[in-house]
């Protein structure tokens, strides 16, 4: 239904009121909201992760790039975020390391001087192979990332948060994980191992002011390979279209800040009608 129809019809007038898909009001500059937070967002060299930090940075907070071997990536997203008026900084790590990630976040810790906001962004995302069929390296690779990764990057933050009165962490998963998928079988119960802490750390946590939720990023813009595969993808989004990173990178900025400040311990997707619940 194309908006001059819809905006004829009773009770749908207000859609026309709605900034389209791309406009510049989208991109209005948001607020200083999380002014004198610190987030660190892990896998943010690139893609989504890039987006969200410069997003956080957009308002306000001082960010901390993570990639696991891209210096070179890393600096440049601390460089866009440094020209947004923070203080930004590129520390490489991987978080399937728990010695790399307790030394990243010691020097965030001594640069920056505290971490009020986790967004555990870095994930491994590919099919493996028939569950028969599965190595155990295969298995034991994505538990690494996807499960010990969130443990490893919380418990080293959560001092931090607990001694400033608070703090947010944000565990990024995917709908595959959920649902489940042929040939990811690894994937799915990893992820579904760092949701399962998600929901115990935000019991766990809540007496220290430090909220913890679940975000399940649907399919997004760059992803697509062809034309083909964009329009298959959409046909089965209620929305029509797959997600800007910057749709994505608004609810985590949500997520962080105060107006959040009575959510935890919840599941929030955000794939444009994909899956409902």
């Amino acid at each position: 239904m194309d908006i001059s129809r819809r905006s004829a019809l009773g009770g749908l007038g207000a859609v026309v009121g709605w900034p389209m898909l791309g406009s510049e009001s989208r991109q209005a500059a948001p607020s200083r909201s999380l002014a004198g937070k610190v987030a660190l967002v892990t896998g943010s060299g690139a893609n989504l992760g890039r987006t969200t930090v410069l997003e956080l940075a957009r308002r306000g907070a001082d960010v901390v790039v993570n990639a696991r071997t891209s210096r070179d990536e890393a600096e440049a997203v601390a460089r866009e975020a440094s020209a947004l008026g923070v203080r930004a900084i590129a520390l490489l790590a991987d978080v399937s390391n728990e010695q790399q990630v307790e030394a990243m976040v010691a020097e965030a810790l001594q640069r920056l001087g505290r971490i009020d906001i986790l967004i555990n962004n870095a994930g491994l995302f590919r099919a493996s192979r028939a569950f028969t069929e599965m190595t155990t390296e295969e298995w034991r690779t994505a538990m690494a990332v996807n499960a010990d990764g969130p443990f490893y990057c919380s418990r080293a933050v959560v001092p931090s948060m607990i001694a400033n009165g608070g703090g947010r962490i944000i565990t990024v998963s995917g709908e595959n994980s959920i649902n489940g998928r042929t040939n990811w079988a690894n994937v799915c119960a990893s992820k579904m191992g760092a949701w399962g802490m998600t929901m115990a750390l935000a019991v766990e946590l809540a007496p220290h002011n430090i909220l913890v939720n679940h975000v399940v990023p649907g399919t997004w813009d760059f992803e697509a390979t062809s034309t083909a595969e964009a329009e298959q993808v959409a046909s089965g989004i209620p929305l029509g279209r797959r997600g800007l990173p910057q749709e994505l990178a608004n609810v985590y900025a949500f997520l962080a800040s105060d107006d959040a400040s009575y959510i935890t311990g919840q599941t929030i997707r955000v794939n444009g009608g994909q899956t409902r619940t």
